[in-house]
């Protein structure tokens, strides 16, 4: 009962946090495509219209650090950011010295955020949007989407509530390692609404020749727990994998207490 209730008073002072910074972000402009930009923590992002609570909850996210798997991201890594979203975890591993950070996004509105917000690291190279969701072969799917938020944005499940959206490029990890010629990779943050354990499946040689770092989202499917370290043990037999701290999930799927992400780094 106490894990629980601690869980419970995480997951509540986490949203009060995600409401505090809802409640401070100023609208700059308002873009008629349907963008706007905000200024939060005196930074400017630009976000599709309906995901204004997004944005705040990547960015409460972000300031209790859940993607701290093998303490982080380090200086001179190369970070894949699967499932980036506007980019809030990508500037996050910039600012943590991240030599480049791959942006892996299959979402329309979500990659005219990603080129808004990371121009001159585009042009500089520190950032590569790439425009495909991660899975475990080459395929098209339907995008399934919220329409008051992009955060739930979905290959791989049907959430109560959410509609069809546009259908969207995938490709394995392997693959987009192999296009985009990357030399490593470091670390690798993984949120991708349900896909987590397809996407693992196409990242097996990447996995088993740069042994990175990897940060994975349990939060989405109620087996998630215990599914998704097994696939990570089937990559790397020898990683060290860890639970991320215990918290309250509730989703459209999950509605229970348990770890919110899987940390895996080298023994």
């Amino acid at each position: 009962m106490k894990v629980a209730w601690g869980a419970v008073a995480a997951h509540r002072a986490l949203w009060d946090r995600i409401y505090a910074i809802d409640g401070d972000m100023e609208l700059v402009q308002a873009d008629p495509a349907g963008y706007d930009l905000y200024n939060p923590g005196g930074r400017q992002w630009w976000v599709p219209r309906r995901n204004r609570l997004a944005l705040a909850e990547m960015m409460a996210e972000q300031e209790a650090d859940v993607y701290a798997a093998g303490k982080g991201v380090r200086a001179g890594d190369v970070v894949l950011d699967c499932g980036a979203n506007v980019g809030v975890f990508t500037r996050h591993a910039l600012d943590s010295g991240a030599r480049t950070v791959v942006a892996i996004e299959p979402a329309p509105e979500n990659l005219e955020c990603l080129h808004r917000n990371f121009e001159s690291e585009i042009r500089a190279g520190r950032v590569i949007v790439y425009p495909k969701g991660v899975w475990d072969r080459d395929d098209v799917l339907q995008l399934r989407s919220f329409d008051q938020e992009s955060g739930g944005d979905s290959v791989a499940l049907k959430f109560p509530g959410s509609r069809e959206g546009p259908k969207v490029l995938l490709t394995t990890i392997d693959k987009m390692v192999a296009e985009v010629r990357l030399e490593r990779v470091d670390f690798i943050k993984m949120d991708i609404e349900g896909a987590e354990r397809r996407a693992l499946a196409g990242a097996r040689d990447t996995v088993s020749r740069y042994h990175p770092r990897m940060a994975i989202s349990m939060e989405h499917q109620p087996d998630d727990p215990e599914a998704i370290p097994a696939v990570v043990a089937k990559l790397w037999p020898e990683l060290k994998q860890e639970c991320g701290p215990c918290r309250w999930v509730n989703t459209a799927l999950v509605d229970r207490v348990q770890p919110e992400e899987l940390y895996a780094a080298r023994k």
